[in-house]
């Protein structure tokens, strides 16, 4: 019986990466998505900019036998059976991208507007609404491998993206944007 597949996505700097190397290699086979996307080819650098073919993401197939674990901020493009979505408080997030030596101001006010306006909840209510779904908030404790394994033991009977739209952390109405953007 193959095993489940889950995404750990959300906002670069949410604590995706942080998260994954927390999970025991005894339980979890761990990839990354840009591991998956040389081993399909449809990665490429272009000035400087990985740039990574979505719609192929969802080629790549899992044979191994434990649970598998995606991780990027793009691994709800590939086939999987259940998203594990990371959310950071934008404040936070603006400092931690800031302290990405890769990471320009420009790049940084985009990953930071794209996380306050909850960009990759409209892409997955279009690319899988009906998976189920967690959404964590990573803002004060990246270390939340209790809740995935929770999560990972129970995701079937979770609430579909589609169903935890309206539940879905509002960083524009919270009054926790307190410093300035």
């Amino acid at each position: 019986m193959q095993k489940p597949i889950f995404a750990i996505t959300g906002s670069p700097g949410t604590g995706k990466t942080t998260l994954s190397s927390q999970l025991t290699a005894e339980r979890f086979d761990c990839h990354t998505v840009e591991q998956i996307a040389t081993e399909l080819e449809c990665i490429e650098d272009q000035g400087g900019d990985i740039v990574v073919a979505t719609n192929r993401l969802a080629e790549w197939r899992y044979t191994g036998d434990k649970i598998a674990i995606i991780e990027g901020h793009l691994s709800h493009h590939c086939h999987v059976d259940a998203i594990i979505l990371l959310r950071c408080n934008p404040v936070e997030l603006k400092r931690r991208l800031t302290a990405r030596e890769s990471y320009g101001s420009a790049k940084i006010q985009n990953n930071v507007e794209w996380e306050m306006i909850a960009g990759i909840w409209s892409e997955l209510l279009e690319d899988c609404p009906n998976l189920p779904i967690i959404e964590l908030d990573m803002t004060k404790n990246p270390y939340e491998k209790d809740s995935v394994e929770l999560f990972i033991d129970q995701y079937e009977s979770r609430n579909t993206v589609q169903e935890s739209i309206s539940l879905a952390i509002d960083w524009l109405t919270t009054n926790n944007l307190s410093e300035s953007i």
